[in-house]
């Protein structure tokens, strides 16, 4: 109910965005999207580090060395997108079910959806869900073991986030990253992100019995659930030389939050002041009907209450290859002249018969 209450509220917002103005034809092309599919092959992966704090009876270096990272281990994996007029759908899946890899590890779970509607000049929209299951732990200094395992824990998080492009004239965040524009030439914008956002990490015993003691609040923890409204400030900038690009963007942004803390016995709420930051790269090529390349995505979360600190970090690289049907477009400045000059040319037939009838009579005359 949440998930949807969100996405609904996400949509009015879009509707009553006003997009005034024009792009520079210069920098950019538009084109109508009939239909593009793309496909990739990618590696993903996440982890979830919880660390004590303020406990009087250790020191600041056992509270750091007593840290939790949870590792997820996701073999290689392939997704899709399809964009059907302007509103693209991606979704990640694995080749097999296997629950061991090569290396007779056994395999995290995981899921991934994503929804973007980027506007045409200023907005854009993007939506996700990432489910990850299973993963492995240690400790700072420690190798992941086989035995270090923790079938039982989740983590999921889902979202909706709106984009403002502040240099949208010149500069496509489409052909930057989602390939639904021709960017003509190298520009660059600032970009503002507001969004909304729910994490949540659960378990039987999110903590490990060997390090309990140091988490003075919270040795029993069973579920951290945080849902939080997020600003970020960032720049991309896109290099482009005919139809080749190299696109970067990097965003840093704070948050405020409220953190739901769940043990057997009790439940906490605390209010914090998560930061974050995330770096986007994609190289490749962008033609007319086929387009590829390959790209890379990092994201970093972190959130700190008194007595316990929570960071994510995620990360996503690999190729694309895609394709398309499209019909090239016009702003309304190109129509307004093609009028103008349709007109003016009509004007001058007219004027230019009524000029050869003068003429004939003179001649006539004569």
């Amino acid at each position: 109910m949440k998930k949807k209450a969100i996405l609904f509220f996400s949509l009015i917002l879009i509707s009553g965005i006003s997009n005034a103005g024009e792009i520079d034809t210069n920098y950019v092309q538009k084109f109508k999207n009939l239909f593009s599919v793309k496909t990739f092959f990618l590696n993903n992966g996440m982890q979830y580090i919880i660390t004590p704090q303020n406990n009087n009876a250790f020191t600041e270096k056992q509270l750091n060395d007593a840290r939790v990272f949870y590792t997820a281990n996701i073999p290689p994996v392939t997704g899709i997108a399809l964009n059907v007029k302007g509103i693209g759908l991606t979704y990640i899946f694995k080749f097999t079910d296997d629950y061991l890899d090569t290396t007779s590890r056994i395999k995290s779970g995981f899921k991934q959806f994503q929804i973007n509607i980027y506007g045409k000049r200023k907005f854009g929209f993007e939506a996700f869900y990432q489910d990850y299951s299973r993963f492995y732990f240690h400790y700072k200094g420690d190798q992941i073991l086989s035995k270090n395992y923790n079938a039982d824990i989740r983590a999921y998080q889902f979202g909706v986030a709106g984009i403002f492009i502040n240099n949208w004239k010149k500069f496509s965040y489409n052909a930057a990253f989602n390939q639904s524009q021709f960017q003509k030439k190298s520009a660059g914008s600032a970009l503002t992100v507001f969004a909304l956002r729910y994490n949540e990490i659960s378990s039987n015993s999110i903590i490990p019995d060997s390090v309990k003691k140091y988490f003075k609040d919270y040795p029993d923890l069973q579920s951290n659930r945080n849902y939080a409204f997020v600003f970020q400030q960032g720049y991309a900038y896109n290099f482009v030389k005919n139809s080749f690009y190299f696109s970067n963007a990097i965003f840093l942004g704070v948050g405020l939050q409220n953190q739901v803390y769940q043990s057997p016995n009790k439940q906490q709420s605390r209010i914090g002041v998560p930061v974050s930051a995330r770096a986007k790269t994609s190289a490749g090529y962008n033609g007319k009907v086929f387009f590829g390349g390959v790209f890379a995505n990092a994201d970093y979360y972190q959130s700190k209450i008194k007595s316990l600190q929570t960071q994510q970090f995620q990360y996503t690289y690999g190729v694309y290859l895609g394709l398309r049907a499209i019909t090239l477009t016009k702003t309304g400045s190109q129509i307004r002249q093609e009028e103008k000059r349709k007109k003016d040319a009509a004007k001058a037939a007219k004027q230019k018969i009524k000029d050869d009838k003068k003429a004939a009579a003179k001649a006539k005359k004569k």
